[in-house]
């Protein structure tokens, strides 16, 4: 076989397999990109759910503590009450304002719950 027939059917093969080189590059690439996005997608969903995890834990802590304060204040009144003593309307208010500051967290921490479902 000459040379020049030789570099033919070299040339040949390589026009026929280089495609395939090209056709896996392009698989190789989106392998590549697709997995960088698949771990960065976890790792926002997973950094998220912490979030939403220690916000929720946060909520139930506050609720606890207005809870307690909702309590101690009540007492407080029926005390003052009890001896002809009236309290402070700031103070009352502030009984109030914790009432509703457990059911704007109980809200939250539904819209919290509903945002788990989504993972």
């Amino acid at each position: 076989m000459s040379r020049e027939k030789a570099l033919k059917r070299i040339n040949e093969y390589l026009a026929k397999h280089q495609p395939q080189k090209v056709e896996l590059a392009l698989v190789d690439d989106f392998e590549k990109i697709f997995n960088k996005a698949t771990d960065e997608d976890i790792q926002i969903g997973t950094s998220l759910i912490n979030s939403l995890s220690k916000a929720e834990s946060k909520y139930k802590n506050l609720i606890n503590d207005y809870e307690k304060a909702i309590k101690i204040g009540e007492n407080a009144l029926n005390s003052a009450k009890d001896i002809g003593v009236d309290l402070p309307n700031t103070f009352k208010n502030k009984i109030a304002s914790s009432k509703e500051n457990i059911k704007e967290a109980r809200k939250l921490m539904g819209k919290i719950n509903q945002l788990y479902s989504l993972f």
